[in-house]
């Protein structure tokens, strides 16, 4: 419901919309490294949708288009978009604790769609030159693909086996190119799932960081393979010495009890 926002929901939600318009300008300008500030959007209006609701969550998002779009121009707005939407959807439903698998499907194709529409308007907006731009890449990529097997295959002894799938493959490539929308459908899903996984991980953690009940992830197979990965980085950290160093604790800690959280609730249910 529309209401007037209190002083301090007015104060944080402002603060976190100008940390992601930061964050939204580093992706833009800096030349290595700055998709990984794009991953920290999300987890930031998580945040403020679990402190002071859904309503300052989305009234945050609005301030930081309106920035982003006065700084950045136009073609941020579709990104920081994406990012604020993403980090909403995750407050809201990490609030009434559902279950991390259906969330990242949900995500997923939620990505999907909204990475595809924005092919497509692009396409309305730009035209015919467009699908040829992509095309064009989809043919360069697949040629790139074939010149590198025609290389490898008879080096491995696989020559004869390659030179029987050429025919197929080729087929199939042209097939992709006759129908490239379907090929970008299918891309952009493989693309949004590990990086759905990795907002989603990032948000958690950041999340239980500060206190809040949330469900943890990963779990099962995958927690045991992140505990190993994570033990061996210690051990690694703390043989080069990082350990005497305040934030290296710290963050040692934090990943200390949040396992142990982990193992609480994997006894309770």
């Amino acid at each position: 419901m529309l209401r007037k926002l209190s002083a301090i929901e007015l104060a944080e939600g402002a603060l976190l919309a100008d940390i992601a318009v930061v964050f939204q300008l580093l992706v833009k300008f800096l030349p290595m490294g700055g998709g990984f500030f794009a991953l920290l959007v999300p987890p930031l209006f998580t945040i403020l949708v679990l402190r002071r609701g859904f309503y300052a969550g989305v009234m945050s998002v609005c301030v930081a288009l309106f920035i982003v779009g006065v700084t950045s121009g136009l073609g941020s707005l579709v990104l920081m978009l994406m990012e604020a939407g993403a980090g909403i959807f995750l407050g809201i439903t990490m609030k009434y604790r559902l279950h991390y698998i259906p969330l990242i499907v949900l995500g997923t194709i939620g990505g999907t769609i909204a990475v595809v529409a924005q092919t497509l308007l692009s396409v309305l907006l730009i035209g015919q030159g467009y699908i040829d731009i992509l095309v064009q890449s989809f043919r360069l990529t697949f040629q790139g693909v074939f010149s590198l097997l025609n290389f490898v295959a008879p080096q491995i002894g696989l020559g004869t086996w390659w030179q029987h799938t050429y025919p197929g493959a080729q087929h199939l490539a042209d097939q992709a190119l006759t129908n490239w929308f379907l090929v970008l459908c299918i891309l952009d899903l493989l693309f949004m799932w590990p990086v759905v996984i990795i907002i989603y991980y990032i948000t958690t953690f950041l999340v239980r960081l500060l206190g809040y009940d949330v469900l943890p992830f990963p779990t099962g197979w995958l927690n045991r393979l992140l505990r190993w990965t994570t033990r061996l980085l210690i051990f690694i950290a703390l043989k080069i010495g990082l350990g005497r160093f305040w934030p290296t604790r710290t963050l040692i800690k934090e990943i200390r009890r949040q396992y142990m959280g982990l193992g609480r609730q994997k006894t309770i249910l």
